[in-house]
């Protein structure tokens, strides 16, 4: 059974161009270790938008001038791990990008990404988001943090169109 805790709203964001989609590695926090959007919290008072801007900045040090939402993304655990996450193509930007303390940013191919070295959900959503279709996805997993056990997707549903 999933326990129940309180949710925590997240971002992420996938700067595209022509048939790449920017990845980052992360260094340290969630994730660390994997390749993933740039992203994270989004802070009282924040909206999704200023919150990837914000990101974007700390991450790779971009400032978002055009972005596209793409998916409302649900994640549970085990533990009480509630997260409702917005994801966003960032089509346009300033600035170069920069490797960060947290954060090293990779360009792939769009039909070449690292999904052995992802998050288990991304193998089944992305890909779909960066052909243009409009997701709602709910992700189940044994344990989000890896604090007692290594992250495992135990289920999924995926559907396109808004959340409901």
């Amino acid at each position: 059974m999933f326990a129940r805790a309180s949710m925590r709203r997240f971002v992420i964001g996938y700067p595209v161009e022509d048939d790449k989609v920017l990845l980052i590695y992360k260094k340290r926090g969630l994730g660390r270790g994997l390749y993933n959007g740039v992203g994270g919290k989004i802070e009282e008072g924040e909206t999704p938008e200023e919150a990837l801007d914000r990101e974007a900045r700390e991450e790779i040090g971009i400032e978002v001038l055009e972005r596209q939402w793409i998916a409302k993304l649900y994640f549970w655990d085990y533990y009480g791990t509630y997260m409702e996450v917005d994801a966003f193509l960032i089509k346009r930007w300033k600035g170069d990008f920069k490797e960060s303390d947290e954060a090293r940013p990779v360009w792939f191919s769009k039909d070449n990404l690292p999904y052995d070295r992802m998050w288990e959900d991304d193998r089944i959503w992305l890909w779909r988001a960066l052909r243009g279709e409009r997701l709602t996805g709910r992700f189940w997993f044994n344990d989000i943090y890896g604090k007692r056990e290594d992250p495992r997707l135990l289920r999924c549903e995926v559907r396109e169109g808004l959340p409901i």
